[in-house]
């Protein structure tokens, strides 16, 4: 038996690689920008066990033990069921978590168990990194350079030592530096400050820098602490439309149940549920968004990405990606 389980070197881009060009396309279909998310959702999303009872996960898992936490994680399954396998209701537990069944495979291999936990924070981390990297790259026709040290990226050679130094995600390479994408499953609100701040130390030295986030995150609260502040030029979801299902404050309703515009105002209970709801719609970007995004910067290096999805009362620029 090895002393210490190690991966190959390249294993996760090799792995994800074979994934989305072999393992995959049979059970999800080709692969295109519209389906990309089951893509990522088939690698990365793994499920946690609480009281005997599997739950995804797309809260922090604190909140798995809370009511509406294992509501939330149980609607999420209903809505993955029918829609993760097209043309079919399938268990989404018997397709997610290809990652780590792979990683499981080079641990019997090396004649090590199963892990003590079933998933260590780093694997969901390098797996999202990795499964967003190789999709651009088949979809988009650019490959992302994943966490690079950040002292190679041209106009942070003389960064401090040690500061944050390998990014996500850096589109479109080191000497070509103009799109930082910051990849998180699920994001603390304690957290969320330390990722400003790192975004202002990026657009600080490079003002040119767009600054965008992937996440897989289903609380309105902390999605709007993100999306709304001015040092973030977007926030991509991996699947906004299931968001949006499952935060819809009507979603328990009947199909066309109407619903009174007094509960839409004000202080009704409903009022805030819907005022996130509309905030999502209006804020946060779909994953086909970001492949558009990409393609569009890569077509015309000298865009911007516009962070307003309406314009804001100002007019369209020339220089802005217009939505």
């Amino acid at each position: 038996m090895a002393k210490n389980f190690k991966l190959p070197t390249g294993w996760y881009f090799s792995t994800i690689t074979d994934l989305v060009d072999n393992v995959l396309p049979p059970l999800l279909g080709k692969l295109t920008v519209d389906n990309a998310w089951a893509y990522v959702y088939a690698i990365t999303m793994w499920s946690e066990n609480v009281d005997g009872t599997e739950y995804f996960h797309i809260i922090e898992s604190d909140k798995l033990n809370t009511k509406n936490g294992r509501m939330l994680a149980a609607r999420a399954a209903d809505y993955l069921a029918t829609h993760l396998v097209p043309g079919e209701t399938r268990d989404p537990l018997t397709v997610v978590d290809q990652i780590g069944k792979a990683r499981a495979e080079v641990r019997a291999n090396q004649g090590f168990g199963p892990p003590k936990t079933k998933r260590d924070p780093n694997v969901t981390g390098a797996a999202f990194e990795t499964a967003l990297q190789v999709l651009v790259e088949k979809l988009c026709g650019v490959i992302p350079s994943r966490t690079p040290p950040l002292r190679t990226l041209q106009g942070f050679e003389l960064a401090p030592e040690g500061y944050h130094s390998r990014p996500d995600l850096v589109l479109f390479g080191p000497r070509d530096f103009r799109l930082l994408i910051s990849t998180k499953w699920t994001l603390r609100k304690e957290r969320v400050g330390t990722y400003l701040h790192e975004s202002y130390f990026y657009r600080k030295r490079r003002p040119d820098l767009q600054i965008a986030f992937v996440v897989n995150e289903f609380q309105p609260n902390i999605l709007r602490h993100l999306s709304t502040d001015p040092l973030v030029d977007r926030v991509y979801h991996v699947n906004k439309r299931m968001l949006l299902d499952l935060r819809s404050p009507f979603a328990q309703l009947p199909p066309g149940t109407s619903i009174p515009v007094e509960t839409l105002t004000g202080s009704h209970p409903d009022a805030k549920a819907y005022r996130q709801w509309i905030s999502m719609e209006d804020r946060i970007f779909d994953l086909t968004d970001m492949f558009a995004d990409i393609r569009m910067l890569r077509n015309k290096p000298d865009l911007v990405i516009d962070p307003e999805q309406v314009d804001g009362g100002v007019g369209e620029d020339d220089d802005e990606v217009g939505i």
